[in-house]
C-alpha cells in the first residue's frame, strides 16, 4: 500500500511539488494591524510550512492581485479570522475570489505595479516584512506603490474605481454571482 512505501521513508516529505523557479507564499494568518497580508516570493529550493499558502511559480500580476485591497477585503469578508485577526483560505478566499477576466495589457499594469511594490520593499529591506506592513510603521513610498496597484486591479472591475469598501464588495459579489451562474 501507499502507507507502507511511505513509511519506508520516513526522512522525506510526502508531497514533492517543487517549483520551477520560485514560490509565492501567503500567511495563513494575518494581522488586524495590517491593511494587506504580508506575502511575498522564496527561491524554488524554500520549504515552507503548513502555517502558509504558496503558489508555484505564479506570475507577478498575480502576486498583485494576491497583494490587492480588492482580494483582501474579500478574504476578511469570506474566510473569517482567528480571534481578531484575519486569516486566509485557499478553499473559502483563493478559489472563490471574483476577477475579471483580465487582458494584456491589465496584466501588465499590474505586474508594473506590483514591481514598484517590491523595489520598495528592497528600498527598505532593514525592515522586515512585520514592519514593512504594519499601519503604524509602513513606509510612505511602500504604502504608495500598494495603492498605485490597488487603482490597476480596480480598474479591472470598475473603470473608475470605487468610493468605499461597500462598494468593491458589491462589485465583487456581483461578479461572483455572474461567474457561477447564480
Amino acid at each position: 500500500s501507499s502507507a507502507i512505501k511511505l513509511a519506508a521513508r520516513p526522512y522525506s516529505f510526502r508531497e514533492a511539488y517543487m517549483p520551477q523557479k520560485y514560490t509565492l507564499v501567503v500567511p495563513s494568518v494575518s494581522s488586524e494591524n495590517r491593511s494587506y497580508f504580508q506575502i511575498g516570493y522564496v527561491g524554488k529550493d524554500t520549504v515552507v510550512t503548513n502555517l502558509s499558502f504558496v503558489i508555484y511559480d505564479a506570475e507577478p500580476w498575480v502576486f498583485g492581485v494576491i497583494a490587492s485591497k480588492m482580494h483582501n477585503l474579500w478574504i476578511r469578508t469570506v474566510c473569517g479570522g482567528l480571534e481578531t485577526r484575519p486569516r486566509y483560505s485557499n478553499v473559502l478566499g483563493y478559489n472563490t475570489f471574483p476577477i475579471p477576466r483580465l487582458s494584456e495589457e491589465q496584466k501588465r499594469a499590474i505586474t508594473e505595479a506590483v514591481y514598484s511594490v517590491i523595489m520598495e520593499r528592497e528600498i527598505h529591506s532593514e525592515m522586515s516584512l512585520m514592519e514593512l506592513y504594519n499601519d503604524d510603521t509602513m513606509p510612505e513610498g511602500l504604502l504608495y506603490a500598494h495603492k498605485t496597484l490597488d487603482l490597476a486591479i480596480e480598474k479591472c472591475y470598475k473603470p473608475e474605481g470605487f468610493s468605499s469598501d461597500q462598494e468593491r464588495l458589491d462589485a465583487m459579489f456581483l461578479l461572483y454571482k455572474q461567474i457561477k451562474g447564480v
